[in-house]
């Protein structure tokens, strides 16, 4: 696991950058970002293709890019209350990853949503729990990323759906449907609101792939079949989202649904470790 300087950040704080020592050089930094931007003899390492692959599917779900005007190169993120997932994220862009920090906790959500949203609160469906980020230095590498966004973000001509690439995005946007009395087997669909205009697109997205899900409005449906076939394709769950791979029953999905929250979920917590999330609200 990387080196990481100083104690974990209050909620909102900058995430406690990368530290170590530089591949290139082998001298030792508190922030690597800023020494191979400064460099004149070392330059960012590259990102292996596991690593692009990782970015790149979670850039379709839950993550974005940081590129203020005054940044030569942008940085990676990505907000999310699975704490496993967003650790495992780390480990994975090692040396490029900053630490997972505590971005905002439940009682500021819940504020803040009270002013913003609060059909979602009065529904009683909706799950509070505190959220963390995960950053990466800046790097040359990602700046494609600058051509997803204009009025809204959008997914590149050029995207294939690697086994990793589309297990991100369904982890991050799709979930499983199940049906009531006599359809037991479940449905996975994606969200692709911000392509919802453009359904011959997402349909040809899948042509490299065994599935031949359903466009409509911004939805990827994909048959039962389709699903097992898809779950196939992907092959192994993202850590923190295996419950959303869970076809064996609808009993076995809802109880790892449940364990997922009490396990990887916290709520107001002071330090991004000591608080689990205890029961989900329902």
């Amino acid at each position: 696991m990387k080196v990481t300087d100083g104690s974990s950040p209050k909620p909102g704080q900058y995430p406690a950058m990368a530290s170590g020592h530089c591949p290139n050089c082998g001298d030792r930094f508190k922030r690597l970002g800023q020494h191979w931007t400064t460099s004149a003899t070392c330059s960012h390492p590259p990102f292996s293709k596991a690593q692009t692959e990782i970015i790149l599917g979670t850039m379709l779900g839950d993550g974005s890019i940081h590129d203020p005007p005054s940044a030569r190169n942008v940085r990676f993120q990505v907000t999310s209350i699975n704490r496993r997932f967003l650790q495992w994220m780390a480990d994975e862009l090692g040396i490029h990853s900053n630490e997972v920090s505590l971005h905002r906790v439940a009682d500021t959500i819940e504020a803040q949503n009270q002013k913003s949203a609060p059909e979602r609160l009065a529904s009683g469906d909706y799950n509070i729990r505190d959220q963390y980020v995960l950053t990466t230095t800046r790097h040359p590498e990602l700046n494609g990323f600058r051509d997803w966004y204009g009025d809204q973000k959008r997914f590149p001509d050029n995207l294939k759906l690697s086994p990793t690439v589309l297990g991100l995005w369904y982890a991050c946007d799709g979930s499983l449907r199940w049906g009531t009395k006599g359809h037991q087997r479940p449905q996975a669909w994606i969200a692709a609101t911000n392509e919802a205009d453009r359904e011959s697109y997402l349909g040809q997205l899948f042509e490299s792939t065994p599935c031949d899900p359903t466009i409509n409005d911004g939805r990827i449906m994909f048959t039962s079949d389709d699903t097992e076939r898809l779950f196939e394709y992907i092959d192994a769950a993202p850590p923190g989202f295996e419950y959303k791979f869970e076809t064996v029953s609808r009993e076995r999905y809802f109880e790892r649904k449940e364990a997922f929250y009490r396990r990887n979920t916290t709520t107001n917590a002071t330090d991004g470790s000591s608080t689990t999330g205890g029961d989900r609200r329902s």
